[in-house]
């Protein structure tokens, strides 16, 4: 039986190597790639649902348009004739910028990227910018380091003293928990920070269960107390950083005493985790994403990277504060990159307030919306709002592999191809730091078409002389090109083994930062700019009202990458609370109630469970309109920095159904 090596497309930390196994030209079996260096044979749920998404009965084979209420089949040719003509006269009658590109990260190939690419050389559109994942954090990293950058995953391994501040690697990077088990069987300690019971609680000694939105008050009370107890590293702060004694200066306020209150978590806890991070060296703080996901929360990665500044732990092996790895990016995204000169109109938005601008922006409005890996309709917030402002648009174009809540709202929908059908590069701008090369396992469906194609053919029928019309192969080669230049990389040698991209296991290791001053800023004038502080700062996080006083937090599930794998889910949304809420309620677990929210409601069957802290509603996000789309309680609210979407200062009560 043939088995072929190919790569994980999913948005996720580790970017696997995996292996199809393939009979009479289908696949039957996808394991685990064991010669991968990082990812060793393991493969997650969500890389095995690739075989069910591959051959579900639901998958789309055929491109559909809508006439009268309904979706009908068309061919290929009818629907690229009919959007190169559509497109042609949005831009002759009302300017390129009355098209709406919408594109995220549900498939990874570097190949589908050509979507920004066209739009680029139709001349420019209108796209959001932001984030509804990592921008918060992003922003704090950029403002701090210059760029965020995440230590190899065999460093961490060193560190004697790990704190995972609210991120789950046990379901959302499975990879890294060898490399956290390593370190612990060579002594290290490792506290778990996360107002939610996890998985990952079993890794630690200790877990921290902080009141949600208070993260950077644990920061900034522990900072207190390593500059009382003088265990900081002056003379690194003094050669590395901008503004570092501005910034002790300001944390007399912040004491443990003060902290308590804040956080929930004791006087005496508080000391206890500072003394481990402070005294025992080296110290790596390890970051989530859904610290950042509230109105403070790029404050509140400002205020952990701070940590890791005052004693010395930024640029030391074991030690560094991870969030993310956006040092891959650059290797590899040039012919993006060439096509962004051609782009003479552009338009933008804060990305979570989609909703808004759809209905909102005027000379142009939109006239046609093109949505590719994305399925916002679940995704984004408001989705009652959003769902509104789908139905008054003119023109909906989807490309997707199933008929989701977005594609069903659409005119236009545009069956793509998968993983398993097409050529491409894989990487990852969060953790794993390989580049992998997947190759076309199978043949697509009769009907189906890659977006490689698609819009190699719209740019042929508009005559986009600027777009690069190349073969596939061509098109990987010559976004390879700088690493061949440098490295002597070639598409037949990624071909045979995953290539470990540029990158320094232990980044800021000689001291030069990406900052204007090329130096660690805890006094950030870049942030000053944007209307942020410029010193890290806490800010309290959005509180409960009288009629909404549960918090709701919506974090990712492990066997479902956002909105995926709930394409297979039929049942209604459920949701978890403390078994003192059933009570306060005189609920039973299992009983069907009705989420109400300020922007709307669902129903959903509701659960007690002491892994959910008081006060607190959890509901993974990714649920379809089906079965209740969480998003419907959540607003359009903006974090303090990079356009994040703060999904958890959404609050809602419970009512009996």
């Amino acid at each position: 039986m043939p088995a072929v090596r190919f790569a994980c497309p999913l948005d996720c930390y580790d970017t696997c190597g995996l292996v199809a196994d393939v009979q009479n030209g289908r696949v039957v079996r996808i394991r685990g790639d064991a010669d991968h260096p990082f990812t060793r044979g393991k493969v997650c749920i969500k890389g095995k649902r690739l075989l069910q998404r591959q051959y579900h009965p639901q998958r789309l084979r055929q491109p559909l348009k809508r006439i009268g209420d309904a979706l009908r089949p068309v061919t290929w040719e009818e629907a690229l004739d009919s959007l190169a003509e559509s497109l042609s006269a949005i831009r002759e009658r009302l300017g390129t910028t009355a098209v709406l590109h919408y594109a995220e990260s549900g498939h990874e190939g570097l190949s589908k990227r050509v979507d920004h690419i066209f739009f680029n050389c139709y001349g420019g559109v209108t796209r959001p910018k932001g984030s509804l994942c990592w921008g918060a954090g992003m922003a704090a990293q950029s403002f701090d380091f210059g760029q965020a950058r995440s230590h190899a995953p065999e460093d961490i391994a060193r560190a004697r003293v790990i704190l995972i501040w609210g991120r789950n690697p046990a379901a959302t990077g499975p990879h890294l928990v060898p490399f956290l088990k390593q370190a612990r069987r060579r002594g290290a300690r490792i506290f778990l920070i996360d107002p939610l019971t996890t998985a990952t609680a079993g890794l630690a000694e200790e877990h921290l269960r902080i009141r949600p939105g208070t993260d950077g008050a644990l920061a900034l009370a522990m900072a207190h107390l390593l500059v009382n107890w003088d265990l900081i590293d002056k003379a690194w702060l003094s050669a590395n950083t901008i503004g570092w004694r501005r910034f002790i200066a300001a944390l007399a306020p912040y004491s443990p005493k003060w902290a308590a209150r804040e956080t929930g978590l004791s006087v005496e806890t508080i000391a206890a985790v500072a003394r481990a991070y402070g005294e025992t060296a080296p110290a790596a703080i390890l970051l989530g994403l859904g610290l950042q996901r509230y109105r403070n929360g790029g404050q509140t990665i400002r205020c952990i990277d701070a940590l890791g500044a005052l004693t010395g732990n930024i640029g030391r092996s074991g030690g560094g504060v991870s969030y993310a790895n956006r040092h891959t990016s650059p290797w590899i995204s040039g012919l993006v990159q060439e096509s962004a000169l051609q782009a003479e109109n552009r338009r933008s938005f804060a990305l979570p307030k989609l909703a808004a601008a759809l209905t909102e922006l005027r000379d142009p409005p939109i006239a046609m919306a093109v949505i590719s890996k994305a399925n916002p309709l679940v995704q984004a917030p408001d989705t009652r709002a959003l769902t509104r402002a789908f139905a008054d648009l003119p023109t909906t174009v989807v490309f997707d592999h199933f008929l989701t809540d977005t594609a069903r709202h659409a005119d236009w929908v545009l069956p793509t191809t998968t993983v398993l059908e097409e050529a491409d590069l894989f990487f990852s701008a969060m953790f794993s730091p390989y580049l992998l090369y997947s190759p076309q396992v199978v043949a697509p469906p009769e009907g189906v078409m890659g977006e490689f194609d698609v819009f190699r053919q719209l740019a042929r029928r508009l005559g986009l002389e600027a777009y690069p019309d190349m073969e596939k192969e061509r098109f990987l080669e010559r976004s390879l090109l700088p690493l061949t230049e440098r490295y002597g990389l070639t598409l037949a040698q990624l071909s045979s083994a995953p290539f470990a991209l540029p990158n320094t296991a232990v980044p800021w290791e000689d001291g030069i930062f990406e900052t204007t001053s090329q130096k660690y800023e805890l006094y950030s004038r870049g942030a000053a700019a944007v209307g942020c502080d410029p010193l890290p700062a806490y800010h309290p996080p959005r509180g409960a009202m009288p009629r909404f006083p549960l918090r709701l937090l919506t974090p990712h599930r492990h066997d479902s990458l956002h909105s995926q794998g709930f394409a297979f889910e039929e049942g209604m949304t459920e949701a978890f609370v403390h078994p003192e809420e059933l009570r306060r309620h005189d609920l039973l677990t299992g009983t069907e109630v009705r989420l109400v929210g300020e922007t709307g409601s669902v129903a959903v069957t509701l659960h007690g469970t002491p892994g959910v802290p008081p006060g607190v509603v959890k509901v993974y996000e990714g649920w379809w309109h089906k079965s209740g789309a969480i998003n419907r309680l959540v607003g359009q609210q903006l974090s303090d920095m990079g356009l994040q979407a703060a999904y958890y200062d959404a609050f809602c009560r419970i009512e009996a159904t």
